[in-house]
């Protein structure tokens, strides 16, 4: 009985698997086909729009706008500057029929605007539809206008440090005349002494008047270094001079003042030490990928490529598989033989999952080899990822193929189901960046659990996760038992 049954299952699995043998051309297009796309977009992908050609439109008699100007002009190759044109409306012409790619709109009285207290607007406009395209200019503008204001600031330290080389020699005439009053009062010479405490008090005030344009990069110093580099009175770089404290002689508030002056002095010598741009973007940022080899785009999408291909063309062999059958009469002779329902289902997994093995095996070849896509995980956790995406998919055909009536509805249930796992399956938008509800048809695609562990085996080196061994396990035992029932109900309606 049993040897029969195997018999039987056999002749099945032969006359299925030798269907598709005898179609080389249709093997060499299912098995080239997705290695040359692959190449294609690995070849052809470019990380970027390239040069973009950008007009300003700025006032011309405008010093800020002009500047501005002369900033994005050389900001990088991402940017072909085509000018700087008064006439805004004339720009967007020229960008709506396609001459241009970007316009740079810089407000016609931008420090007017800043000094009332609010930022002047760039406005970059662009005729990208493509939402990542979008994304990408938002970024590079984002980027060109950090560059302005980044340079502007860089000015404004440069200036300061300038600035700074008269006050450390106000700094130095204070520190003179502290010495000379530490020797006025040794000395007892009251005239003198009073002498020089004011000119004392005088030069410090002028050092604290002199250091208002720096006092705030020293602050910034001080909160990166963790030093103190002003006074606590105030804020101020060096304290006034005043009468001795109750109860703290004349040599101890002189020697706080010369303690103040000389780190003072040694603040502004480090303020003028660091260059500009380090001042300005004190902390700059590396990203790097843990637990992952990096990756290029042709990388990243293959795994998704390979299970997306392999879980149609399972659908789409089994959802036409008694289509088919039935077209040609083969149901008749089944119900006259003593083949039974399960035997043809069995006989029908076992011939399409080896051509689906083989295509698989074809295809992770050419992707390994032929465009040389990292490898971290097992193989063997690999296969399995594969064969349990196989089995479910023909499930699915098989669900599809015995509940349909024609050929064209289970090609379009096929193609429905493909496009389905293509927006939805992470193979182009993270599943995260879906809402909650639209996630939960995501994890119902089997696609989706098989390009997540692939990715994880292929990248990570990590091992098949239990949730993917769970969700695969189900589609495969759920969509074998409804297909087992539409089988045998279609057979004996015959």
């Amino acid at each position: 009985m049993i040897m029969n049954s195997a018999i039987r299952i056999l002749a099945v699995v032969r006359k299925e698997f030798a269907t598709v043998l005898r179609q080389p051309k249709l093997l060499a297009t299912l098995i080239l086909g997705p290695f040359v796309i692959l190449a294609l977009m690995g070849f052809g992908y470019r990380t970027s729009l390239g040069p973009l050609k950008t007009l300003v439109v700025a006032n011309p008699n405008t010093e800020l706008g002009a500047e501005i100007a002369d900033r994005i002009e050389s900001f990088g190759g991402n940017i072909d500057f085509q000018g700087i044109q008064p006439d805004g409306a004339a720009a967007l012409r020229d960008l709506k029929a396609e001459r241009i790619d970007l316009v740079v709109t810089v407000p016609p009285q931008p420090a007017e605007i800043i000094r009332s207290g609010e930022s002047a607007v760039v406005r970059v406009s662009h005729n990208q539809l493509d939402p990542f395209e979008q994304a990408t200019i938002a970024l590079l503008s984002r980027s060109a206008i950090d560059t302005v204001n980044r340079s502007i600031l860089e000015e404004l330290v440069v200036e300061g440090q300038d600035e700074s080389e008269s006050i450390e020699t106000l700094l130095a005439d204070a520190t003179t005349t502290a010495s000379l009053l530490r020797e006025a009062e040794a000395a007892g010479n009251v005239t003198e002494e009073q002498r020089l405490r004011a000119q004392l008090a005088n030069q410090v005030a002028g050092v604290n008047q002199a250091s208002q344009n720096v006092r705030g990069a020293l602050t910034t110093l001080e909160r990166l270094t963790g030093q103190p580099t002003t006074s606590e009175s105030s804020g101020q770089l060096v304290s006034t001079v005043d009468e001795p404290a109750a109860g703290r002689g004349d040599d101890a508030s002189i020697d706080e003042l010369e303690a103040e002056l000389e780190s003072a002095r040694a603040s502004l010598a480090e303020f003028r030490s660091i260059p500009a741009d380090v001042l300005v973007s004190p902390f700059d940022s590396a990203t790097e990928v843990t637990g992952a080899p990096p990756l290029a785009i042709t990388d990243f999408y293959a795994p998704g490529a390979v299970a997306l291909l392999l879980q149609h063309l399972a659908i789409t062999f089994a959802a036409l598989s008694f289509v088919r059958e039935r077209a040609l009469g083969t149901p008749e002779l089944f119900t006259v033989s003593p083949i039974r329902p399960i035997e043809v289902l069995v006989g029908k997994y076992i011939g399409f999952s080896l051509v689906s093995v083989v295509i698989a095996a074809s295809l992770s070849a050419l992707m390994f080899w032929g465009l040389s896509i990292p490898f971290e995980g097992s193989m063997l956790a690999y296969a399995a990822v594969l064969g349990l995406l196989i089995l479910v998919a023909l499930g699915i055909g098989f669900v599809i193929s015995a509940a349909v009536g024609s050929d064209i509805q289970a090609v379009n249930l096929g193609m429905i189901i493909l496009l389905l796992s293509l927006f939805f399956s992470g193979f182009f938008i993270s599943i995260d960046r879906l809402q909650p509800g639209v996630q939960t048809v995501s994890w119902t695609l089997p696609a989706t659990h098989a390009i997540d562990s692939l990715r994880d085996v292929m990248f990570r080196g990590a091992p098949i996760d239990f949730r993917t061994w769970i969700a695969l396990g189900a589609g495969i035992v759920g969509t074998f038992l409804m297909a087992w029932r539409l089988t045998a109900r279609r057979l004996a309606a015959h």
